[in-house]
Parts: structure tokens; C-alpha cells; sequence
């Protein structure tokens, strides 16, 4: 890996010059006096070259960028790289480093060019003290196992129910483990749910052996600005928004994109993806938040929050959890949070987890009807409540005519009746009238929302910055069951 800025510029230097020498040798003419199959071995070493060198530059500039909060690691033969990660991620140099630990520069150079191969147990943990690491973990006993029924069971105790685990938490070939013995798959299954757990929640393996409360981290809801449906198990709400903001976090890493400032203006929202892309539809909204620096992530999991929003360190990342196969609900919803995601630019960190549309918090707060309000002004071309007016006048203040109203105000608007419809359904909610269902009926079904977010994100993620662990974690939610 390199090491300092020094190898970062010569190794950058190194990737253009193997490039443009494989551009050269894809475009040159075949020499009928050279073998086919050692021309190929020339392109794929020359190839292979470049590849390498791509890789240790962008894994250098991730790092460097700050970006990534949590450097993960199975051993302690790991230490000795992930020193170095570390050192570049909390933005130190080589000197800097020998500065606070009083050496010489030369010293840390040499610790790191053979691994800390000299260093003594004493001075890696200066190192540490020295970078402001947290270091969590544990130590796995042999002795030590549960099997996988008994984990199920601590596990559901802390929110975390079985569907959910075997659906997000077990790669498909462990999904059909049964309790067969310790040495049989389901032990198997039973490390892997322990690994991941303590990955997403920092829960140890004594911990889950135990008998006390497993306790959710209670961080990713700081401050977080929704009431608990009545409906919905506090413990259940809260490991499953634990493991979302994780999964956040991963999508942060995955797509290292610059931030740009999100418009405050429905009509510049609504201009700008119509200038962009030519119509308003949910893929090109998506595709517009993504171009923002925002990254969008779908989930297909029933029950506890509705959508959410996290910044973090000055990111945006939007959660959509909408279970309709309308698109327009989920164009609504999206837009709601885009909303919430350029508010208060000015906090580094904030966060908005949002019940459903019916919950007593959505029609109360200001904040929540401001951006539900944006959201039908980009959808409604920055006429709704002209719209609206014309809706209720149309069916003469009856409800029971309004479904036939909002078809031909759409028709005459030239606006789409789906959008209408949802909009007018959050006006009358406003009011304690339920008109969902109706609204509901004046929506298309036939196509897939949560697909075509996940397609998006797909297009602009790169899954192979992240360890294995976590790159299966991010693509068992992308999997619609």
C-alpha cells in the first residue's frame, strides 16, 4: 500500500505512463510475425500493472479523504497495516507522526516500511494513543460457542427478530441452517451472525453469551426528530435504525463523492432535473440527488421507520423505506427528504427519521409539512395549492367526487394524476381526513420503486472499496425478498 504523498504522486505518475502504453498496444495493428497469445500475455501484464496502481491511488486518496470513520480488522496480524491506514485517514504525516510520538521522522518510516516489524507492544500502543484511535474487539475462545437458536433468541430480545437475521445478516447458502449441533452448518451460521452483529452494533461475544440486556448504541438517534408510532416495539425501531445508519456509513464509503449545495427552491429542484434529464420521473430524481453528492438508499424491509435522513462529517445519505409499488408515493417521499437534507447546512451532523404519513408527528410539525409542501410544489410545477383549490372546487367540497375531480384537473393542468392524487391526500390529512385509500387507487402498480432506486445506487457505488464483511452486509439489503 502507499505510504506517503511521496509514493502517491510517483505511483500516480506510474498509472498514466502504463496507461497510455496499453491504450498504445489495444490500438496498434497486430504484428503477423508475433504470436497472438504473447501479444495477449503483453496486454494483460501491461493491463494488470495498471490496474494495480489504480487501485493503490484511489485506496490512498479514500483514505486520505476522511471520509471513513471505522478502519475494520480480523487479527492482530492486521495492526501493522491498519496503523498505517489509519495515520493517513486522520490526515498525519510521517513527520507528524514522529513529532508526537518524539522521534525522528526517519524512525516512523522505517516502522512502517517493514510493518512495525521492531516495534515493541509498548510503542504500538503510543501509536495509537498517538492517532486517537478507539480500538473495540474481542478475543474468540476457543471454548466459547452458542449455538444458533440460543443467539436467535438473545438476539430477538434486543429488536433483532429471525426473518430480519436471515434475511440481511446470513449469505443465502447459511439462510437454511437448523440447529444440527456445534460442529454442524448452524455453528457455522451462528459465527457469522456474531460477527456481523458485533460489527453493526459492537456487541462482543461475551456479551451475546451472557445474560444481561444487549443495548443498542444509542447515537444514530440522537436528536432525531420523529414520535414513536404507538404500533411500532421501541427495541425493534431502534436496532433496525442502528443497522441502517451502518449501512450509511458503508454507502459513505462506497461512493466518495463531493457534496454539493441542495437548492431550497422547488422551482430550481424541478428545473434542474427537467434541464438535466428532460422529464420528472423517479429515476431522474434519483439520479439528480446522486449528482447532488447524495446518496439514496431503498430498503425493502417492513415496519419500524419510514424514511430517514443522516449527515455525517457534512454528508447527506437518504433512507427510503416506502413498501407501495408507487411511484409517485416514493417520488413524494424522496423529494420530502431531499427537502430535509438541505436544511440547516450548516450542522456537520443531523438527522431526521420519519414515521408514515399518517402519524400524528407528520401533520403537526412545521418542519414535516415544509417539506411535504416542497415536495408538492417540484411535483405540481410550483402551482399545488392553485391545484388544490381547483380540485376542491371542481368537486364542489364533496369528497366523495374528489377521485373524479382530481382525473380531470390533472387532465386540464397537465400535471400527472398519481402526484395529484398523493399531494391532495396529504392536504386532506392535514384536515383528519383520510383520502390514502382513494389516493392509493389513482396509483399505478405495475412498476417496481424500490428497484429502481437500488439500479441507481448500483450505478454509482463501487462495492470493492469495502472488506467482505461489509460489502455482503450492503448487498443483502439490496435484496428484495
Amino acid at each position: 500500500m502507499l505510504q506517503n504523498e511521496r509514493q502517491y504522486r510517483v505511483a500516480r505518475a506510474q498509472a498514466k505512463k502504463f496507461e497510455q502504453a496499453l491504450a498504445e498496444l489495444l490500438g496498434a495493428r497486430p504484428n503477423e510475425q508475433t504470436d497472438p497469445r504473447l501479444r495477449q500475455a503483453q496486454v494483460d501484464a501491461v493491463r494488470g500493472q495498471f490496474e494495480e496502481l489504480r487501485a493503490q491511488v484511489a485506496d490512498y486518496e479514500a483514505l486520505r479523504s476522511g471520509q471513513q470513520s471505522v478502519l475494520q480488522w480480523r487479527s492482530f496480524a492486521d495492526l501493522p497495516e491498519l496503523l498505517i491506514r489509519a495515520r493517513i485517514a486522520v490526515g498525519l504525516s510521517q513527520r507528524q507522526l514522529a513529532e508526537r510520538l518524539e522521534l525522528k521522522e526517519q524512525q516512523v518510516q522505517r516502522y512502517e516500511a517493514t510493518a512495525y516489524a521492531g516495534a515493541s507492544l509498548t510503542r504500538l500502543v503510543q501509536v495509537i494513543t498517538a492517532l486517537g484511535l478507539e480500538v473495540r474487539g474481542d478475543l474468540a475462545l476457543p471454548a466459547s460457542a452458542v449455538s444458533l437458536s440460543q443467539l436467535l433468541d438473545r438476539l430477538k430480545e434486543a429488536g433483532l427478530d429471525r426473518d430480519f437475521i436471515y434475511r440481511r445478516l446470513l449469505p443465502p447458502a447459511l439462510g437454511d441452517a437448523t440447529d444440527i449441533g456445534l460442529n454442524g452448518q448452524s455453528q457455522i451460521a451462528s459465527v457469522r451472525v456474531a460477527e456481523n452483529v458485533n460489527r453493526i452494533y459492537g456487541w462482543q461475544r461475551a456479551a451475546l453469551l451472557g445474560h444481561e440486556s444487549l443495548r443498542v448504541d444509542p447515537r444514530p438517534l440522537a436528536e432525531a426528530r420523529f414520535k414513536l408510532p404507538a404500533r411500532v416495539k421501541e427495541p425493534r425501531l431502534a436496532a433496525y435504525t442502528v443497522y441502517a445508519h451502518y449501512l450509511a456509513l458503508l454507502l459513505l464509503q462506497a461512493a466518495p463523492m463531493k457534496a454539493r449545495e441542495i437548492p431550497s427552491d422547488p422551482r430550481v429542484v424541478r428545473n434542474e432535473i427537467l434541464s438535466l434529464y428532460g422529464s420528472l420521473t423517479l429515476h431522474h430524481a434519483l439520479r439528480y440527488a446522486w449528482n447532488l453528492g447524495v446518496p439514496v438508499l431503498p430498503l425493502a424491509d417492513p415496519g419500524t421507520f419510514h424514511g430517514a435522513v443522516w449527515r455525517i462529517a457534512g454528508r447527506n445519505v437518504i433512507v427510503l423505506k416506502q413498501m407501495t409499488r408507487s411511484l409517485a408515493r416514493w417520488l413524494f417521499d424522496f423529494l420530502h427528504e431531499l427537502h430535509h437534507a438541505g436544511e440547516k447546512p450548516s450542522e456537520q451532523d443531523r438527522t431526521v427519521i420519519e414515521a408514515d404519513e399518517s402519524s400524528e408527528h407528520r401533520k403537526t410539525s412545521t418542519t414535516e409539512r415544509e417539506a411535504s409542501e416542497f415536495a408538492g410544489q417540484v411535483l405540481l410545477d410550483g402551482r399545488a395549492d392553485e391545484i388544490a383549490r381547483a380540485c376542491a372546487e371542481e368537486a364542489a367540497g364533496n369528497v366523495r367526487r374528489l377521485k373524479g375531480a382530481v382525473q380531470r384537473i390533472a387532465a386540464s393542468e397537465g400535471v400527472a394524476v398519481d402526484a395529484l392524487a398523493n399531494y391532495l391526500a396529504y392536504r386532506l390529512s392535514l384536515q383528519d381526513i383520510n383520502w390514502w385509500g382513494a389516493a392509493t387507487n389513482l396509483q399505478p402498480t405495475d412498476a417496481n420503486p424500490w428497484a429502481v432506486a437500488r439500479n441507481v445506487l448500483l450505478e454509482h457505488i463501487d462495492v470493492g472499496v469495502l472488506n467482505d464483511a461489509d460489502r455482503q452486509l450492503l448487498l443483502l439489503a439490496l435484496v428484495e425478498e
